[in-house]
C-alpha cells in the first residue's frame, strides 16, 4: 500500500502511482480523511490508527472479493469467480497441463464444479499450494 512504503502521501502521489486525476485524488483523501482512515499531516496524509488497523486487516484477509487477484487464498480457501464454488487451500492441487485436441489447459488450479480457472500455477506455489500427484 502506498501509505506504507511512503509514510506520508499527498495527492501528487497517488496521481502518479494510480493515474488518478489530480481533483480525482483530493477527493479521495479528504472521504478516507472524513473515515477517520489518514489524517492531514505537514507533507500530505499519514495513516491513523483506524487505518492501520484496518490495512493489517486486509493484509491479512483479503477483501473478501470473489475475483479480486489479490486477495485469493488468504482465507484458507479460494474461491471460484465464475460459481462461486470455494475449495480449501489443503485440497487444492496444481493441476498438471493438459492437451487436448483443441485446446491445452495449463497448469493452475481449476474449479471442480465449472473447469474455471482459479489461480495459476505461479501463483498457486506462492499460496504453497502442492502440484497433483
Amino acid at each position: 500500500m502506498l501509505f506504507q512504503r511512503r509514510g506520508t502521501s499527498h495527492s501528487r502521489n497517488l496521481v502518479s502511482e494510480f493515474q488518478y486525476s489530480p481533483g480525482t485524488a483530493r477527493s479521495y483523501l479528504s472521504h478516507l480523511a472524513r473515515q477517520g482512515l489518514l489524517e492531514k499531516v505537514f507533507g500530505g496524509y499519514q495513516l491513523t490508527s483506524k487505518g492501520r488497523a484496518r490495512t493489517r486487516y486486509f493484509d491479512t484477509f483479503g477483501c473478501g472479493g470473489i475475483g479480486c487477484p489479490l486477495c485469493k487464498g488468504r482465507v484458507g480457501y479460494l474461491t471460484c469467480p465464475n460459481c462461486g464454488h470455494r475449495i480449501s487451500k489443503e485440497e487444492a492441487k496444481i493441476s498438471k497441463e493438459k492437451d487436448f485436441v483443441v485446446v491445452v489447459r495449463h497448469p493452475g488450479v481449476y474449479c471442480g464444479i465449472c473447469s474455471t480457472l482459479i489461480v495459476d500455477e505461479a501463483r498457486a506455489r506462492l499460496l504453497g499450494i502442492a502440484k497433483e500427484a
